[in-house]
């Protein structure tokens, strides 16, 4: 590892990131959260090469980054956040870089968040504006990537779609970005305590803290959305799963091969060694910018090969 990668990994350590998650109560932490997205604002992005505008879905805002040029191809960019934080300006920008480099429209959806609903909400937003989507381009032509809680999101379309929404065709590809799902087993949970002592962003601990907030207060919500990797993957296409071998949520990586297996899923599964939550997004050292361009290369080849 280079030496701005092992100072960058100190920084985020001392500036108590991780510390965030823990240390108060569901409601407290809650609370917190609404304040911070009371904050946060949608970017005014502007770019010659596309058409940038704001659409709604069930009332929340949809991002559209079109490409002039017309392409045949596009991308549900699903960006994280624990289930409680919106997108980042920051993020969203590097969505439109993402979209310059790979050459697909990207729709980008401000789901509802688990502050406020249950987590069946966020499904049912994400699964209508890929319906939105269809409109005008092929399933097989749509890619999706979600990133954290964004690439459990995406992963969790396939099982929405098969809890009764099979008139829905499936998307042609996923690429999921160290998906935050919960732990399902004690073998799970011992993994990610061992892999807590490493990382420095998302403390284990939150993985069980996040069952109670993604329920709301309704215990309806599905267990494939809690615990994703008991979901049906029947008829899932290709998907690409990215981890750091550093972070806690890699240790709910055997229990998604074992899934992917069972239902004859072709997929890859890329671990960085010695990487961070999400590394190829957040691309300012080397270890990272290699993993931003592979995320780009490979959204490229899988999407122009449909």
């Amino acid at each position: 590892m280079s030496l701005k990668y092992e100072v960058l990994k100190q920084l985020v350590r001392w500036s108590g990131l991780k510390r965030m998650w823990v240390g108060k109560s569901t409601e407290e932490l809650l609370e917190n959260r609404r304040r911070q997205n009371a904050k946060n604002r949608i970017p005014a992005l502007r770019d010659d090469a596309f058409d940038i505008s704001l659409t709604e879905v069930m009332g929340f805002p949809v991002l559209k980054l079109i490409h002039k040029r017309k392409a045949d191809r596009a991308n549900l960019f699903l960006i994280g956040g624990g289930m409680i934080s919106a997108p980042r300006p920051a993020s969203v920008r590097k969505a439109l870089r993402f979209a310059k480099e790979t050459g697909l429209d990207l729709f980008i959806p401000y789901y509802p968040l688990c502050t406020d609903y249950p987590l069946t909400r966020a499904y049912e937003m994400i699964h209508e504006t890929y319906k939105v989507m269809l409109r005008d381009y092929a399933p097989e032509r749509i890619s999706v990537l979600g990133t954290s809680s964004g690439g459990n999101l995406a992963l969790g379309m396939v099982p929405y779609i098969n809890d009764g929404h099979g008139d829905t065709p499936i998307p042609g590809y996923i690429m999921a970005l160290s998906p935050g799902t919960c732990v399902s087993t004690e073998e799970e949970w011992q993994r990610m305590l061992a892999l807590d002592k490493k990382d420095v962003a998302i403390p284990a601990q939150y993985m069980k803290t996040a069952v109670e907030i993604m329920r709301h207060g309704d215990s309806s919500v599905p267990d494939y959305m809690i615990w994703l990797q008991r979901g049906d993957f029947t008829g899932c296409p290709r998907v690409t799963f990215i981890y750091g071998s550093d972070e806690t949520l890699y240790a709910c990586a055997p229990s998604f091969e074992a899934a992917m297996k069972k239902y004859g899923v072709d997929y890859q599964m890329i671990v960085g060694e010695g990487m961070f939550h999400c590394y190829p997004v957040f691309p300012i050292v080397k270890e990272a910018r290699e993993g931003w361009k592979l995320m780009v290369r490979l959204m490229k080849e899988a999407t122009s090969n449909e």
